[in-house]
């Protein structure tokens, strides 16, 4: 049969690495293989009883139609409470819109502000669907390096707006260094987007989870009064609730594009799925001790990985935040190569750095239990001195 030819954007597209293994992880498990899976972004925790009981009440109360595209009211206050809670943000109901997962959340953002031919600039290392979603929105993903990863480089970004810039995304804490942005790099970026009339797309999925109270995350609306009708704020209930499989991501942002936000959800996906919602309103408003308890396993197993990439010999960015922990295996291996043999004669899955526009470098999400951990680690460390031998 013929085929028929597709879109460019899409032909363009290649498919997520990090499902890709995942993907094969799960083939693996099937023929019974026990594979240390160091690869998905994905708390191993539960979610908290009391959000499926309130989601299970939701369905006895027939709450289980279509809600408003934008969101129910009462998740959209319970959003606006947390902003106010967390970030002495203050939004209006009509300034959120709830989608289907943040990643969705941050595709509307993009096309909705970037037209055809406009400039997005992203920082790199940067999580890997910032590029593509740039692309189907018609626009030009520009990569800004910093020459020290864990760092917000401001004059190359200055350096790389153009009359055809219309966005820049950050992301703080970062996917996949773990490193947290300070007030000082914000703020300093906030005044060159300002100048130069630039929309923020700030994706804050993991400020809760950092490891020194002292550095703690900002959002990024939050730094100046003058940002905040500037920024698009993306975040979900999917990592700091371990709600991952409910599909609940926010925006807020100026009311009138996130009207245009609502507009373009109607016609992609209609709204969120109304038990899921029901939940994340009891997420946002409940107690928050999982968090605690996530953000202490977390920095548990962190110590733990960098204490033993420090012995390996093995270059390392020291995690701020999020849950990863980026380390260089070049140039004694090629990042690929080095993941593939990690999967194929180690049964370890890992993240190659050129998914994230950074090749050499490894992604490891230390979110599955420290036995498992240390199991990996052994093995890791038996495949980096092989050559040494």
């Amino acid at each position: 049969m013929e085929k028929f030819k597709l879109s460019r954007a899409v032909e363009s597209l290649e498919p997520s690495v990090t499902f890709e293994i995942d993907a094969k992880v799960k083939e693996l498990q099937k023929k019974g293989v026990k594979v240390y899976n160091l690869n998905l972004g994905e708390p191993d925790f539960h979610t908290p009883d009391e959000v499926k009981t309130a989601a299970m009440e939701a369905i006895f109360r027939n709450e289980t139609k279509y809600t408003a595209v934008q969101g129910t009211l009462e998740l959209r206050e319970a959003i606006c409470g947390k902003f106010k809670r967390d970030n002495d943000l203050i939004y209006k109901p009509e300034e959120i819109i709830v989608s289907n997962g943040a990643k969705q959340a941050l595709y509307l953002a993009v096309r909705t502000v970037c037209d055809v031919g406009d400039e997005i600039i992203i920082l790199a290392p940067y999580w890997t669907s910032y590029p593509d979603i740039v692309r189907l929105a018609g626009g030009k993903p520009v990569i800004v390096r910093s020459e020290i990863l864990r760092l917000l480089d401001v004059e190359r970004v200055r350096k790389a707006i153009t009359p055809k810039t219309k966005a820049i995304i950050v992301n703080s804490p970062n996917n996949p260094t773990g490193a947290v942005y300070n007030y000082h790099e914000l703020f300093e970026l906030g005044m060159v987007t300002c100048r130069h009339n630039i929309l923020v797309i700030s994706d804050e999925i993991y400020e809760n989870f950092f490891y020194n109270s002292n550095n703690k995350p900002y959002s990024f609306a939050s730094i100046d009064p003058g940002l905040r009708d500037r920024t698009l704020t993306i975040n979900g209930v999917s990592k700091t609730y371990a709600m991952t499989g409910w599909r609940i991501g926010y925006c807020a942002g100026p009311e009138y594009i996130i009207k245009k936000m609502t507009s373009l959800q109607s016609h992609v996906s209609s709204s969120a799925c109304s038990v899921s919602q029901a939940a994340a309103v009891k997420a946002l408003l409940g107690d928050q001790a999982l968090i605690r308890e996530m953000v202490r396993e977390f920095n548990m197993r962190k110590s733990f990985i960098c204490g033993e990439l420090l012995r390996a010999g093995i270059p390392h960015i020291q995690p701020e935040g999020a849950y990863y922990v980026f380390f260089r295996v070049e140039p004694k291996f090629n990042s690929i190569e080095f993941c593939r043999r990690m999967l194929d004669d180690f049964q370890v899955a890992l993240n190659p750095g050129d998914t994230f526009g950074t090749p050499g470098w490894v992604r490891l999400s230390y979110t599955v239990g420290l036995d498992d951990i240390k199991e990996a680690m052994r093995r890791i460390k038996a495949l980096w001195t092989s050559k040494e031998k």
